[in-house]
């Protein structure tokens, strides 16, 4: 019910073209995954050194507990001062065992879920690691380290430099990924299906069958979905929401183009293919647009996201051209992938396709 709920809302949001609300709604969804935390203590020579005791548990954004989840302490465990502040001992679910003679790498895991296995929002979490060799009080504690990362659609890999007392630092998050799917019904404007269009949404692509129906499955996020078939009007509809798990309907109906309009369309529009393709960086087209004709070339992601648009008006049959940088809207390098290039004046438009590898 909280999926459909935020689902509805998302969807009002992309309606209302509300970047801000549509961030609040994205940042409450619960991505599911695993994190993987590794970490080596180092003695600093306290009374019981090198013998330690120590825990790793996970907080939240504002350092609210979340988890416990590995502990090696059993009478010293009141030692552990910032965790007990933290937990109040709590170890539901924890990997328990004594304190240890010697210093060691500990690899732990966490599955994005809270002590009461309830499944955590997407957001920032930490992974805290303290440890003593002492008989820490509140005023002379051990050492303690806490390591951040994003808990999202996205993997992270983090690169955590070495410490005095804590070494071989690593953190990585991979989430599982569940596809969302977009379908519905290609018809003309009577409502007769048409069979044989194409319809695009990233990198997927499928053909409606003599229903008109046709499905793609696709990661969740944003997208630009475009139909094309032969003899009717090519149809793009932007920023159509994909959810995990969900379906989004969305139907399309095309009007129908003259054959003239067909024989003249190619000489009034023009996209060249990208060169070089694929490319390490630049990649450049041609094209042309009918005389006194407004136009908009948009390069965009497999998500649909535009990295880069120009627009103006046709001043008359030279060919003009354009250069893609590789860059996003940010001026950031793009990642390996790929990506497209739209050209489209009036009802009509072009599409290629350019693979980027860095």
């Amino acid at each position: 019910m909280l999926v459909l709920m935020l689902f509805t809302v998302l969807l009002v949001a992309e309606a209302l073209n509300n970047e801000s609300v549509r961030s609040y709604l994205m940042e409450r969804l619960s991505s599911s995954g695993t994190a993987a935390f590794g970490v080596r203590t180092v003695t600093y020579h306290g009374a019981y050194g090198p013998r330690n005791a120590g825990v790793i548990w996970v907080t939240d954004s504002n350092n609210q507990f979340v988890k416990t989840i590995k502990v090696w302490a059993s009478n010293y465990r009141y030692t552990l001062r910032r965790w007990i502040a933290s937990s109040g001992q709590n170890t539901t679910g924890a990997i328990t065992s004594a304190s240890l003679n010697n210093h060691q790498l500990h690899n732990v895991s966490w599955n994005g879920l809270n002590w009461q296995n309830a499944e955590m929002p997407d957001g920032t979490y930490k992974f805290n690691i303290e440890f003593t060799e002492h008989n820490a009080t509140t005023s002379n504690m051990g050492k303690y380290k806490q390591v951040s990362f994003v808990k999202g659609p996205d993997p992270v890999d983090l690169e955590i430099p070495n410490e005095t007392y804590f070494q071989n630092l690593s953190l990585t998050w991979t989430p599982v990924i569940t596809n969302g799917t977009i379908s519905g019904i290609v018809t003309d404007l009577g409502g007769s299906p048409i069979s044989g269009a194409f319809i695009t949404a990233g990198n997927q692509t499928d053909t409606s069958d003599l229903s008109g129906e046709y499905t793609l499955s696709l990661v969740p996020g944003l997208y630009t979905v475009i139909c094309t078939a032969t003899g009717f009007a090519t149809q793009t509809l932007e920023n159509v929401s994909v959810i995990a798990g969900q379906t989004s309907p969305l139907d399309f109906s095309l009007g129908s183009v003259s054959n003239s309009d067909l024989n003249s369309s190619p000489a009034a529009l023009l996209l060249s293919s990208p060169y070089p393709n694929p490319t390490p960086s630049y990649s450049k087209v041609s094209f042309r647009v009918e005389p006194s004709m407004p136009y908009e070339l948009t390069v965009f992601n497999s998500r649909g996201q535009v990295l880069q648009s120009v627009s103006g008006v046709s001043s008359g049959t030279n060919t003009m051209e354009h250069v893609w940088d590789g860059k996003d809207s940010r001026r950031q390098n793009c990642p390996s992938g790929l990506y497209y290039i739209r050209l489209r004046s009036g009802t009509e438009q072009i599409l290629r396709k350019l693979s980027l590898i860095r």
